[in-house]
């Protein structure tokens, strides 16, 4: 029997970057790696490997183990995914364009093991994954990040500033729910989009994820938040450390790992663990394999702004950590971004939903339909030894990410930042001064 949603009161959600379903989860159908074959994942099986090969230059190459912690960073706007996926047929997409669209570069065919991903691993075999979430659209960062946060995309590609939408903080404000930003970086995301710079620069909706575990410690339930989203350092925004903890390549997967387990850790040790959800998912694929079709759900820009998709994005991983969900399960129906909404829907929309847009997406269900236990569970996994992350990334210098948009909107952020709110970026981040020379 699935959980009464009466029961979830503290719910937080994680959106990573750029990273497919085989590429870090794929490994859990191997049986080096306990050959769970309820998990539609990458295989050790000849026949499988020749099928799904991508091709170059005359030369095969099936999915493999990764052997470098950092790559470059493959092309995903939308014109190289549809590259990526290959002309569709009668039987589906071919997904033969990967390493076309990345020029010959063969990582992109290349997937994590539980070395490299000790803390996804942990979740996958404590919590219950997801092996058919799929980005919503077959396109990049910003317009994922806008599905996930709207249900709606005015653009169909990265842009230096992004058009103003309703997001989902505008939905829980008009429904009367507490919700906050905390954020590892500078800038959390709608950073670009101008109307949340005053909010983001001064009010206690968005602040440093270094007060995560106090607040969720020790604040009043009167005020301590319902709706929780939790931000990475950027790859792609100034930041002081030496590499994004967002799993954007050329970064490694190193900074993630901890901020998972930082944001596990904290949920684990609060009152509120009996009453709570974790949701973590990647924004998109970020131009890497996987061998799973898309699912045929169209979305239609708004007013035409650009042509209709007639696909979701590729596979994603998506992990569901709570006491609500079975230990080591695998939850097999499809979702993409729009079920974290969907889901927001049924908890507090008071029988109204979340908007036409998402009701629409019926091909894929909500995050409510992942738990299935009535009552939470009374055991607490106790968090991963933070030693199992693995150093070697960490000190290797970080190659700077090639200047895209989204580094160029990060950038005319920054000095939007430092010009009318020098005070509260120096406050909160000290370390800003430095990085943005102020």
């Amino acid at each position: 029997m699935p959980a009464d949603l009466a029961q979830i009161q503290t719910i937080v959600i994680l959106m990573m970057e750029n990273r497919s379903f085989d590429h870090m989860l794929g490994y859990l159908r191997l049986p080096a790696y306990g050959g769970n074959t309820n998990v539609d994942g990458v295989r050790d099986d000849q026949n499988w490997l020749v099928a799904v090969e991508n091709k170059w230059q005359g030369l095969g190459y099936p999915p493999g183990p990764l052997l470098e912690p950092r790559f470059p960073d493959p092309p995903h706007e939308r014109l190289d995914i549809a590259r990526q996926l290959g002309a569709v047929g009668a039987n589906g997409f071919p997904l033969d364009g990967f390493i076309t669209s990345a020029g010959g570069d063969s990582d992109v065919m290349r997937y994590q093991t539980p070395d490299t991903v000790p803390i996804l691993d942990f979740f996958a075999h404590n919590f219950r994954i997801c092996d058919n979430w799929f980005s919503p659209l077959p396109a990049s960062t910003q317009p994922n990040r806008l599905m996930a946060m709207a249900g709606y995309s005015l653009i169909d590609g990265n842009a230096k500033v992004l058009p103003n939408h309703l997001l989902v903080y505008d939905w829980l404000t008009a429904h009367g729910v507490r919700w906050r930003v905390y954020h590892q970086g500078f800038f959390p995301f709608f950073s670009m989009m101008p109307r949340w710079l005053p909010e983001i620069a001064t009010s206690d909706k968005f602040l440093r994820f270094d007060r995560f575990a106090t607040d969720i410690e020790l604040e009043s339930d009167d005020s301590f938040p319902q709706v929780i989203f939790v931000e990475p350092i950027y790859t792609d925004a100034p930041h002081a450390e030496a590499e994004g903890t967002d799993d954007h390549s050329p970064s490694s997967v190193v900074g993630g790992q901890r901020l998972m387990l930082d944001v596990y850790g904290a949920l684990l040790r609060s009152r509120h663990w009996d009453n709570s959800i974790l949701i973590i998912t990647y924004d998109e694929h970020g131009g890497l394999f996987d061998h799973v079709q898309p699912l045929p759900i169209e979305t239609v820009a708004p007013a035409g702004q650009y042509a209709p998709f007639p696909t979701t994005g590729i596979r994603v991983p998506a992990v569901i950590v709570s006491p609500f969900v079975s230990a080591g399960s695998v939850c097999n129906a499809n979702f993409d971004h729009t079920s974290i909404l969907r889901f927001l829907g049924q908890k507090f929309g008071m029988g109204g939903g979340y908007s036409p847009e998402v009701d629409k997406r019926a091909l894929v269900g909500s995050v409510s339909d992942i738990l299935d236990l009535a009552a939470p569970r009374a055991d607490r996994p106790g968090p991963p030894n933070s030693a199992l992350i693995t150093a070697s990334a960490a000190n290797l210098p970080a190659p700077l990410p090639p200047s895209n948009e989204n580094v160029q909107a990060f950038n005319q952020v920054s000095q939007q930042m430092k010009k009318d709110y020098p005070h509260q970026l120096a406050t909160k981040f000290p370390e800003s001064r430095r990085v943005l020379g102020f």
